[in-house]
């Protein structure tokens, strides 16, 4: 009977999926009123800032106005990046040495100096209640 337990229990629990937090993002300082905003949203170890992301989502890009996404995603921490692709290519344009020409923000609205931020400058923390956060789009 006790050998049955063990394995009963690890039966039901293989099942269980850690309920949903909303994270909501909100960005501002949109200033073309066309092209789709990029949300990569990353986990600790995953490659931030490169490839396609597991998580992410692209909103269609109609006003000059502040804009929202929304995500689904289990309690932990996270990092967003988001960009505003101007010419619809698909693609984070960038000048010779590298230095992105489309708006660009991250979360904690981390502004980079001299190198691509890592996944500790714009980590944050989702609880089981949600989170909002505001990025502010470079210029």
């Amino acid at each position: 009977m006790k050998s049955l337990i063990l394995p009963m229990l690890s039966l039901l629990l293989s099942g269980y999926q850690q309920p949903a937090a909303t994270l909501k993002i909100e960005i501002t300082n949109v200033k073309s009123g066309h092209g789709k905003l990029w949300f990569a949203v990353f986990r600790p170890g995953e490659k931030f800032g490169e490839g396609q992301p597991s998580i992410y989502k692209i909103l269609e890009v109609k006003s000059t106005a502040n804009h929202a996404a929304t995500f689904q995603l289990a309690p932990g921490q996270y990092a967003l990046a988001v960009y505003h692709d101007l010419n619809k290519n698909d693609l984070l344009d960038k000048n010779f040495i590298g230095i992105p020409k489309e708006p660009y923000g991250f979360s904690n609205n981390f502004r980079p100096k001299f190198s691509p931020p890592k996944f500790e400058d714009c980590a944050f923390e989702l609880t089981a209640s949600g989170k909002q956060i505001s990025v502010k789009l470079t210029n």
